[in-house]
């Protein structure tokens, strides 16, 4: 386990230095601290240049998908499952990228309610003091913010550096500590009962909020039909791996497209953990069953983010905050990486079966994308075999390169898409046309086995150190 826990220290070390980086300095230890984020650079005359290019090159293979896929209906005929198949999904990509256009944010309402954020912490010595500072030098009102720090039976110093966090900051994070090893949903349960806030907001303990984002986050509960809010999460180390690059374009397109086009029928399907608030009456009805989730006769360990989201979206507005930014630490080696996907798919197999049984009631758009979002997923697998297997042994290798032209178009169209939205351009939009031939290869094939093994609790990505001392865990 020392080499497991020199890693972890390592991405920790780096975790503090990138998210001090956030700051101009370190927030004063006074019951008031704030902080300023610092200074982008003004985009250039070439960011512009590049940022006009890119939009309207993305229109043009935009348009050009479209137009292939009508040109080709007769394809209907010879081949109607994947012709099918490839006009459903041609339809439900492009059909993100016009919805999203229509969403706007929150308009500031001047709203200041009472805000808890609670963080949760599982063996997090190196880094958990920096995430708790950051959150008490958030520019919102000092005596309207309380700070839950809940330590999930940590086996090494993380209760220690919470206590020392809370020592020094005039009363305003309160340190909750479980004993031993019960799980994430356990914490942020113990966070949730532990405060009278009217907003509960949660943060990753490998996340980092910009400044103002809490301020802007909450803005959308002037609604009071608003019962729950999901930040923007960018990569925090996105330099580390060509793996950590892709994730950053895949997240910047999966928050700035597919929950922006969701929060436009106030349906987003899954508040992120890295950073989302929910008001307090929305979630304390369905408290118990939440945390003590069953699926298949086995209690659900993760998914927690998707799973609150799903109680929320029964009968309130669920939405998403593009200006609310949130910067998350990602896998940076493969192994983890497909260990991350497959414990998401899984949650995903649940949630999706518990989401199909009550969307139907909500917009009949959001309705229709979030089924087609479901079984889609199903049925890839099949047609990627079926078209790169089995009709080049009976008609040629025409399918394959029809198949590939179409992956081609919507990796092309992410990265595009990427250039297009950021403010100053840079290569990294070439990794979002990578993450789609690497879903491809690898994460498409993960969808069979996630559902096959739906039941496991296990998360995969650290070790099981309930009730184990922390010389046993380096031991």
């Amino acid at each position: 386990m020392t080499a497991l826990a020199n890693n972890e220290t390592r991405r920790d070390d780096e975790f503090a230095a990138i998210a001090a980086s956030l700051f101009d300095e370190q927030p004063p230890a006074a019951p008031a601290p704030t902080a300023q984020a610092e200074p982008k650079p003004e985009p250039t005359l070439f960011d512009r240049a590049a940022r006009v290019l890119a939009g309207s090159y993305l229109v043009a293979v935009l348009i050009a998908v479209v137009a292939y896929k009508g040109v080709f209906l007769d394809a209907m005929v010879i081949t109607p499952l994947l012709a099918t198949y490839g006009l459903v999904v041609c339809t439900f990509i492009v059909s993100r990228f016009v919805f999203a256009l229509f969403y706007r944010s929150a308009k500031d309402a001047g709203l200041e309610p009472r805000v808890a954020i609670v963080m949760p912490g599982f063996n997090e010595e190196s880094a958990i003091a920096d995430s708790l500072r950051s959150l008490l030098a958030l520019d919102y009102p000092a005596a309207k913010l309380e700070i839950v720090a809940v330590n999930d039976g940590s086996t090494d110093g993380t209760l220690r550096e919470m206590r020392k966090v809370a020592a020094g900051a005039g009363g305003r994070v309160h340190v909750i500590d479980l004993g031993h090893n019960q799980g994430k949903r356990a914490a942020m349960a113990a966070g949730i009962r532990a405060t009278e806030a009217d907003i509960i907001a949660f943060v990753d303990s490998d996340s980092v909020v910009e400044p103002d984002a809490l301020r802007i986050l909450v803005q959308g509960f002037a609604d009071e039909k608003v019962g729950a809010i999901c930040g923007h999460a960018d990569v925090l180390n996105l330099d580390e791996t060509w793996l950590t690059k892709m994730q950053a374009v895949r997240y910047f397109v999966a928050f700035k497209v597919v929950k922006a086009a969701e929060s436009v029928f106030n349906a987003v399907t899954c508040c992120s953990g890295c950073f989302s608030a929910y008001r307090r009456e929305a979630i304390l009805p369905h408290l118990d069953w939440w945390e003590h989730q069953m699926f298949l006769g086995k209690e659900s360990t993760f998914g927690d983010d998707r799973s609150l989201t799903n109680c929320v979206l029964r009968t309130w507005k669920v939405r998403y905050e593009a200006k609310a930014v949130s910067h998350t630490l990602v896998p940076s080696t493969f192994k983890q990486f497909m260990t991350q996907q497959l414990r998401w798919k899984r949650s995903w197999t649940r949630e999706s079966l518990i989401v199909g049984t009550f969307i139907w009631r909500k917009n009949p758009i959001a309705a229709l994308a979030t089924y087609v979002g479901m079984i889609l997923p199903l049925i890839a697998p099949v047609i990627a075999i079926r078209t790169l297997i089995v009709l080049p042994l009976g008609m040629g290798a025409g399918a394959p390169f029809v198949y590939l032209l179409g992956v081609y178009s919507m990796a092309i169209a992410y990265g595009l898409y990427y250039v297009a939205r950021r403010p100053r351009y840079d290569g990294m939009w070439i990794f979002g046309v990578v993450f789609c031939f690497f879903y491809l290869f690898f994460l498409l094939w993960q969808t069979y086995w996630a559902i096959l093994t739906a039941r496991s609790s296990s998360w995969g990505t650290r070790p099981a150190t309930a009730g184990t001392t922390p010389q046993e865990v380096t031991a």
